[in-house]
């Protein structure tokens, strides 16, 4: 016979673990929230922040959901190779002269603020650089079941191969991704059935711009591409935010911009990491140099990936969307590939576009291009096919919510329309022509 006493004790230690995560969840959101620093963390802004949480079918009169095409940017990942090293080392050397100051009572930092920076460390391994983080499990499995609860047609919950289309680039994130992303929709069990399509080393659909000597050459490698980032990186803004951190954490020399943008970095993925903690490298940021940061993060990727150079290549994905869409393609198809990809198709599909191009020589503090909202990990794009009585209309969300494309009149939209419109992309996309840099 089990002790009742061992049973006492086990459920009041429970209790008392569960009083804590709370506590400290309710001290963490509370800090975040004062701060606003979780709406500003650019690419590494955590997926649980943006999503949309209503996951009821969505229907419409006279209209049955029948296929469903979706690209996803593979789930909250580990740092870059240099990122580890540079955690390892510059961040590590950091911490050391943080708390050294703070203890001379320079600084702004608290006795819990002070006890987060003592406790951190890093020892991720150089061979997992970029693998999929425990979080991006999570993210994919449910982004999964919610999106098969919105569309239980077009996303059977029994596995067949001749409806379903699993498809991931030669990367560990996006695979791990797209396994988790079946856990979702059949359960751990029946998942270890499902077929994924060969990995391809030259994939011309879902990474495209790594393959394209045309925008290598003139985007990628082209220093005019960085031209405003480089201006905002010296500007009264960005030398302001360096004077700014380096105070908050107490330092008697002022931050460089390299110190200062790891730091933002590191901050951006332990928050996504940890949904019940916080990260110490955050406390150097207030409201106002959070958004510095962020809108740097910005420039970056506008004039790479945005409206700032030509996306033209972007049609690769596009056109698999339709053909897709055509009787001889899948009931569900889902691709997981990466931030370059679903940036530069939101490119294409005219969607954020600010009124002018985003300049270094002054923040644009209300911009529709802006990562925090429109790239966070696990970012993703779908359209769904619907069959009504008065022709076929598609449906697009992003990151599950439904968005309006502006060249439609309604979120529903006919399907010869976007035919129509799309027309170049569907005739007219060759890789080789767009990507020959002759």
């Amino acid at each position: 016979m089990k002790n009742p006493c061992h049973c006492y004790v086990r459920t009041l230690v429970a209790i008392t673990l569960s009083l804590v995560t709370v506590f400290s969840f309710t001290l963490t959101v509370t800090a975040l929230k004062s701060a606003d620093i979780r709406n500003h963390l650019g690419t590494r802004t955590p997926y649980r922040y943006k999503f949309n949480k209503d996951d009821s079918r969505i229907t419409f009169p006279n209209c049955k959901d029948t296929k469903i095409w979706m690209v996803l940017r593979h789930g909250t990942r580990l740092p870059s190779a240099k990122d580890i090293v540079l955690m390892n080392t510059m961040l590590k050397d950091l911490r050391t002269d943080i708390i050294l100051h703070n203890r001379k009572g320079k600084g702004t930092l608290n006795n819990e603020q002070l006890h987060w920076f003592e406790n951190w460390d890093s020892d991720i391994p150089l061979g997992q650089e970029k693998y999929l983080a425990l979080e991006g499990q999570d993210e994919m499995v449910l982004i999964a079941e919610r999106m098969q609860k919105r569309f239980p047609n077009a996303i059977q919950s029994k596995y067949n191969n001749k409806t379903f289309m699993f498809r991931y680039t030669a990367t560990q994130r996006a695979q791990q991704s797209a396994r988790y992303f079946t856990v979702g929709l059949f359960d751990k069990k029946n998942s270890q059935h499902v077929y994924f399509e060969p990995v391809l080393k030259v994939d011309t659909t879902l990474r495209f711009y790594k393959h394209c000597d045309r925008w290598q050459k003139q985007v990628k490698k082209n220093p005019d591409t960085y031209k405003e980032l480089s201006l905002f990186g010296q500007s009264k803004e960005m030398n302001d935010t360096l004077l700014s951190v380096s105070k908050r954490l107490g330092l008697d020399k002022a931050l460089t911009l390299d110190e200062v943008i790891l730091m933002y970095r590191v901050c951006g993925f332990e928050i996504s990491w940890h949904k019940y903690s916080t990260s110490p490298w955050c406390y150097g940021f207030d409201e106002k140099s959070i958004k510095v940061l962020e809108y740097y993060d910005d420039l970056k990727k506008y004039w790479v990936d945005g409206y700032g150079n030509s996306q033209q290549a972007a049609c690769m994905v596009m056109k698999n969307m339709f053909q897709s869409m055509s009787k001889q393609g899948r009931n569900a198809t889902f691709l997981f590939s990466h931030s370059g990809t679903i940036l530069k198709l939101l490119t294409h599909l005219q969607l954020y576009k600010p009124d002018g191009h985003l300049r270094g020589d002054a923040m644009v503090e209300k911009r529709p291009w802006r990562m925090s909202n429109i790239d966070c990990f696990a970012s993703n794009i779908a359209f769904v096919l619907f069959k009504c009585k008065d022709g076929d209309k598609v449906l697009t969300l992003h990151q599950e919510k439904i968005i309006k494309l502006p060249m439609c009149t309604h979120e529903l939209c006919p399907l010869a329309d976007l035919k129509e419109h799309f027309h170049n992309t569907i005739h007219n996309c060759n890789f080789t022509d767009l990507c020959s840099v002759d």
